[in-house]
């Protein structure tokens, strides 16, 4: 009986583990990383293009002022984009 219920609370850690970390992707922020980067890698060859990209960066951390861990996703994403 011990092992029977060993294996249900096993299979439920695993399922709880699996759900936690898959919700952690936010493709939203995924795509306005992607974008911000992009910004800034034009932003090399075309100095008028500072302005957009730092505009882009303040509306995403606004949107996600609330969320630190998603504001260090952000910092994490930033520092990929160098």
């Amino acid at each position: 009986m011990k092992s029977g219920i060993k294996t249900f609370y096993l299979s439920l850690a695993t399922v709880v583990s699996i759900v936690l970390f898959s919700s952690c992707d936010d493709p939203e922020l995924d795509a306005l990383m992607a974008d911000y980067c992009d910004c800034i890698s034009a932003s090399r060859y075309e100095t008028g293009k500072h302005i957009e990209c730092i505009e882009k960066m303040d509306s995403i951390k606004s949107m996600y002022k609330d969320q630190p861990r998603k504001i260090l996703k952000v910092i994490e994403k930033t520092d990929e984009c160098y």
